[in-house]
């Protein structure tokens, strides 16, 4: 896969406050080229689509801890039938110096698996996850604990386009 798009960032916060608090929107427009390994369920090997997303992202830093949230959508401008959207957030508390405790959510509705093989799936291929099955979601849930050495800012070195304050 090969995929080039420029994009355009909004930030309702200024600069000066990234390290406590971003609202990003996000708008990418290109083109994406893939090459399969197999014949897919359109009977293709490899295609070039247009396509088009919208993110929008926040994030808080407080004392106490951090809240995120993000919701992102996507869309193959050729085929707009096929596309995708996600929401997701986490929390993650500080339990004392540099310890942390981290939870996190995501959903997906899923309408744009270009890419799945013609043919049945074997249960073999399935139980080992060397195929994907066709999906119209995805979720998942994350937890755990961390721990940061020094600053509690040192992992924000550009918190713009997705580069920063613990994304």
């Amino acid at each position: 896969t090969i995929s080039a798009s420029p994009v355009i960032e909004y930030d309702v916060f200024p600069y000066s406050e990234s390290t406590r608090r971003i609202l990003t929107l996000q708008y990418a427009i290109g083109v994406t080229s893939f090459s399969y390994r197999e014949i897919t369920l359109y009977d293709k090997m490899s295609e070039t689509l247009p396509n088009h997303s919208l993110t929008l992202d926040l994030e808080a830093r407080q004392p106490w801890g951090q809240l995120s949230f993000q919701l992102d959508g996507s869309q193959y401008l050729s085929q707009t039938d096929k596309y995708r959207i996600g929401a997701g957030g986490g929390v993650e508390l500080r339990l004392g110096k540099g310890l942390s405790l981290n939870v996190s959510s995501f959903v997906s509705f899923i309408r744009d698996q270009l890419s799945l093989p013609k043919g049945e799936a074997t249960t073999e291929e399935i139980l080992v996850r060397q195929r994907q099955l066709a999906s119209t979601y995805q979720y998942s849930v994350y937890f755990g604990i961390s721990y940061t050495f020094g600053s509690i800012y040192n992992n924000v070195v550009n918190p713009r386009f997705g580069g920063g304050g613990g994304r």
